[in-house]
């Protein structure tokens, strides 16, 4: 049996907590407490799409919200129990700041919400048609790579606002390598919008969440490529390189590519180029051939360069006139002609207006045409002579 003081102070100890509790939960004054990032949820977005509008951005937004409570239920609360809302009826293209509107539980005194407002900018709804690249995770065996590549559909529509479906170069479709066989077969996977550097695009929507992806297990065979260059640059250029490939990897089958020994490209005409320039080559392949990955796209690439001219200006009474005796009579009423010489640097910085000598060829014809084309005679080792004009206009005086 306890003794009497012991039962009394037990007693008194029981008292106090309960006054404790007491106090605690009746009598203790409210707390504060700030709720931090508590998501914004959007009302009313399917009204924008109604009126050809999108939010632009990935649209997640929270706020912090301080609260007032009993220390009892402030200690139950998290982001979760606090509802914040911004409504989006009624908003137009260009930036907006939407009011927040925060609930919280019964019991619970919303103190202050920051930011009171978001910042929304809303765009104009677009949809456009981006195609399909297939990517593979894995790696292939060496000299193996994926063939006769489809995709179904071959395109999908990705939908949003503006800037945001603009931003999308293309929708990847990851496939496991593991999965394509020599056979082929047909693998379902899942479509993403991703930019130009290859990130996930996010705040877009794609009119298919999956594609279905046909390719099969091709093998791998080098070959030569044989290249016919035609024609000449101008003469006022020089041909620094010229790179040309000799071989190309295709792919296919092995009985596809067991009879092919040899690729031949369409010739390529350098006539008309007039800088440096890549200029892609057309190679008809086999039925059943593809070219493997890298070489779908090759060229040839010439890099060129002015070569150096100089220029001299000579009046009518500086061209020669020959072929025909007694040509006295004869008088140039073209004023003057420009002559333009090219060769290399060296020769060209060296070249002095005398080494050069315009004539005129004279005969019959042009005596009734009244016209002649001028001639430049010279003795040095140029590149190329141009005269403007080529021709020029003669007069036959009578004699007295």
């Amino acid at each position: 049996m306890l003794s009497s003081n012991t039962f009394y102070k037990i007693v008194s100890v029981l008292v106090a907590i309960v006054l404790w509790a007491y106090v605690i939960e009746v009598t203790e004054p409210v707390k504060k407490q700030t709720i931090p990032d508590v998501p914004v949820q959007l009302l009313n977005e399917e009204s924008l799409a109604a009126r050809g509008l999108a939010l632009s951005g990935e649209a997640s937004y929270t706020v912090d919200v301080e609260i007032q409570a009993k220390r009892a239920e402030l200690s139950k609360i998290s982001a979760g129990d606090i509802l914040a809302e911004a409504d989006l009826f009624g908003y137009s293209m260009g930036k907006n700041y939407i009011p927040v509107t925060v609930t919280a539980p019964d019991g619970v005194t919303i103190i202050s919400i920051n930011p009171i407002k978001i910042d929304v900018v809303i765009e104009e709804l677009v949809e456009v048609a981006k195609p399909i690249k297939v990517s593979f995770v894995g790696q292939f065996e060496d000299g193996i790579e994926a063939g006769q590549i489809s995709t179904q559909p071959s395109e999908i529509l990705v939908s949003g606002a503006k800037s945001e479906v603009s931003a999308v170069s293309y929708v990847k479709a990851e496939v496991a390598t593991a999965k394509l066989t020599v056979e082929g077969g047909t693998i379902q996977t899942k479509t993403v919008a991703v930019n130009r550097e290859g990130d996930v695009v996010q705040n877009v929507r794609l009119s298919s969440s999956f594609v279905d992806v046909t390719a099969r297990l091709s093998q791998v065979k080098e070959v030569p490529l044989t290249v016919e260059i035609t024609g000449q640059v101008a003469p006022i250029y020089d041909v620094t390189s010229l790179e040309i490939p000799d071989s190309v990897k295709i792919k296919g089958s092995l009985t596809a590519l067991a009879e092919i020994t040899g690729l031949t490209a369409t010739s390529i005409d350098i006539s008309a180029v007039s800088s440096t320039s890549k200029l892609p080559l057309e190679i008809v392949l086999p039925e059943g051939v593809e070219f493997a990955s890298g070489y779908e796209s090759l060229t040839v690439e010439i890099s060129i360069k002015p070569v150096a001219t100089k220029q001299f200006t000579y009046t009518a009474d500086e061209i020669l006139l020959e072929g025909i005796d007694g040509v006295s009579n004869i008088t140039i009423t073209t004023p003057q002609i420009t002559v333009t010489a090219s060769g290399s640097e060296v020769v060209i910085a060296g070249l002095k207006k005398e080494d050069l000598v315009p004539y005129l060829a004279l005969d019959a014809e042009s005596l009734i045409s009244a016209t002649a084309m001028v001639q430049v005679r010279y003795d040095k080792q140029l590149g190329h002579i141009a005269v403007d004009p080529e021709e020029v206009h003669i007069t036959l005086n009578e004699t007295e």
